[in-house]
């Protein structure tokens, strides 16, 4: 009997003739995270994160353990958001992410033209906004939905599950970087009494983190997986 794993898109499966036999269905997909500089002239960057979320079935018909791991992370050079987003295009077309990726762009400030124009080049994506606060809403505009997300959660979460070893760092260009970065986040305490977490290197202000943080997010965000197998294309309509 072949132990061979088959994926058509991002499911995975060891196929099996036994009508006996249930026939489990992992999945190996990667989130895609954009977020936008806010500013010219300053230390802010464009910068990209993707993370390689896995779960593979075993030959005996279980899942093994999820595996999430940051295997891409880098600060992109100044560009106009016009080029961003036939670069995102571009990302979300190559082989090993169509049909397997998803995608979340900071929609934040000057991120709404960024993302009105990857709906114009047809690029599907979940919106996020970083906010202030400790929680996460949605709201609708026009009938777009914006996920507004705060930057401690992001931040927070991102840093457990580093700790616990639910995410994982890859090895890749970039790598010493994003840890600098990592290890530059600081936590404040403000006069009503809210935390706060900020920082930054001389090279970027967490560019790298926060879309580190908004993949690791995405990687459990609803709509991710809610169709496994059934969509030929995930990185753009």
């Amino acid at each position: 009997m072949s132990h061979e794993i088959v994926q058509v898109g991002e499911e995975l499966v060891i196929p099996c003739d036994d009508p006996a036999v249930t026939v489990v269905r992992g999945f190996r997909r990667f989130l895609v995270a954009i977020d936008i500089a806010q500013s010219a002239g300053t230390v802010d960057a464009n910068a990209i994160a993707i993370i390689e979320d896995s779960q593979v079935p075993r030959p005996d018909q279980t899942l093994g353990p999820r595996r999430r791991v940051i295997v891409r992370s880098e600060r992109l050079p100044a560009m106009s958001y016009v080029q961003l987003a036939q670069v995102t295009k571009n990302l979300m077309l190559d082989p090993m992410l169509a049909g397997r990726s998803y995608l979340v762009a900071d929609a934040g400030g000057p991120g709404r033209s960024y993302c009105d124009l990857l709906d114009a080049k047809s690029v599907q994506h979940t919106r996020c906004q970083i906010v202030s606060g400790e929680n996460e809403s949605e709201t609708t505009e026009r009938g777009v939905r914006f996920n507004n997300v705060s930057r401690n959660l992001l931040l927070g979460s991102l840093n457990s599950a580093l700790h616990t070893g639910d995410l994982l760092i890859g090895d890749f260009p970039m790598r010493s970087e994003l840890q600098a970065e990592l290890e530059a986040v600081e936590a404040t305490i403000g006069v009503s009494g809210r935390m706060r977490l900020t920082g930054g290197t001389a090279s970027g202000h967490l560019d790298m983190a926060l879309a580190s943080a908004m993949a690791f997010w995405l990687s459990d965000h609803r709509s991710v997986g809610a169709h496994i197998g059934q969509v030929p294309l995930r990185g753009y309509w």
